[in-house]
């Protein structure tokens, strides 16, 4: 790989189980890449990455025929301002000095204003600890000076004065699968009777484990009436603008002869902390999808759930476990596919079921673009829990 710009002072090529990830420091700047074919100079933390399914030799297969993938972005959007807090009063934020913001410039308005805003908050300035560091809440309205966030039951109120706030539109399905990409990375539907490409969105807000799945997105490509659609929903209306979730996964359901097809991704790389809530019930465990915005794969070990923080309660005993970890293998050919491996965690180490109690699987990786799964088991009081993930790179 040739650089382009002065002042290059490391390049790393590191062998991944699953693919070979380049990482290139330019004068501070980081570029991950998923594929070394794809290298090149960039001003910002950017990267790439193919998304799918991989053979066990770490050869990229893509988003399989006939078969669920269970994916998630691994990559934000590109952040569109970065700032500090004044102060917090309820779910609206005080932002410090002039913002030049129009009123409401970070509200989704269909046709004129397409994206969807989330705040994340960063740390608390010099080193002061913000306890909702990583955490991120809708953008329902703004002034030219404040943000209110759709806060889903949560408290703010602890955030400290000048801490971090960044804001980042969502991912959609037109930005991760835009028309362009037609019969390239999905294939349209042309007739409701028989659905091609599919997307899936876990159901964040249901009750208990295996949960079907809430929305069901295809892609019309009939006359004039082109783009997607939610299933259930009018065939003429526009879903391109509805959100992915950055800390969740979905489904790419390739169903009814929709051949195997890749899907190479690019955004930022995020290099903060990224807290996702896990929610648990008082008399039954409950199902969490999750997934991590790192393009890296990463050991559990380093995942950063952990009984130490409450993020992952430990088992005791086999006969009953506690918090379970649920992955899934993208090159199993299935529908409504289940996991391909379940952990827990017990006697100061990752296990994994159906493996010895006393064999360490810590350095067992979650892949980057990965879907997850946090069972969490029954708790008392039934109170949401959260899960901060720190950058290994």
């Amino acid at each position: 790989m040739k650089a382009s710009v002065l002042h290059l002072f490391l390049v790393l090529v590191i062998p991944l189980r699953r693919r070979v990830m380049i990482i290139a420091a330019l004068s501070g700047v980081i570029l991950f890449l998923c594929d070394p074919l794809m290298a090149q100079t960039v001003t910002a933390p950017v990267g790439y990455c193919k998304l799918g399914a991989y053979d066990s030799g770490g050869n990229y297969l893509g988003l399989l025929g006939n078969s669920d993938t269970l994916i998630s972005i691994p990559f934000t959007r590109a952040s569109e301002y970065t700032g500090t807090i004044a102060s917090v009063s309820s779910n609206v934020v005080t932002i410090n000095g002039a913002t030049g913001w129009a009123v409401n410039q970070f509200v989704y308005k269909q046709a004129t204003q397409p994206k969807t805003y989330y705040a994340q908050i960063g740390p608390g300035a010099g080193g002061t600890v913000n306890p909702k560091e990583g955490c991120i809440y809708t953008v329902s309205a703004n002034t030219a000076g404040t943000l209110s966030l759709n806060l889903n039951g949560d408290v703010i109120s602890s955030i400290p004065t000048n801490s971090q706030i960044t804001l980042i539109p969502y991912w959609t399905l037109g930005t991760v699968f835009p028309s362009s990409s037609m019969n390239t990375s999905f294939t349209a539907t042309t007739s409701t009777r028989n659905f091609q490409t599919q997307i899936l969105i876990p159901n964040y807000s249901a009750v208990g484990v295996n949960l079907a799945y809430s929305l069901c997105y295809y892609f019309i490509n009939s006359g004039s009436n082109i783009g997607w659609r939610l299933f259930g929903d009018a065939t003429t209306t526009d879903h391109s603008d509805d959100i992915l979730v950055p800390n969740g996964y979905f489904v790419v359901r390739n169903d009814n002869k929709a051949p195997t097809l890749p899907l190479i991704v690019q955004g930022s790389v995020l290099t903060g902390k990224m807290t996702t809530s896990e929610s648990t019930l008082a008399n039954q465990a409950q199902d969490n999808a999750a997934a991590m915005i790192r393009p890296v794969d990463v050991p559990l070990t380093n995942s950063g759930l952990t009984p130490l923080d409450g993020s992952f309660v430990a088992t005791a005993s086999t006969n009953y476990f506690q918090d379970q970890l649920l992955i899934y293998d993208n090159a199993q050919i299935a529908i409504n596919k289940s996991p391909s491996a379940v952990y827990y965690y017990m006697n100061n180490g990752w296990r994994l079921e159906g493996d010895s109690t006393t064999t360490d699987h810590g350095s067992d990786e979650l892949p980057a673009g990965s879907a997850l799964t946090i069972r969490k088991s029954a708790f008392d009081s039934g109170i949401t829990g959260f899960w901060q993930n720190s950058a290994t790179y």
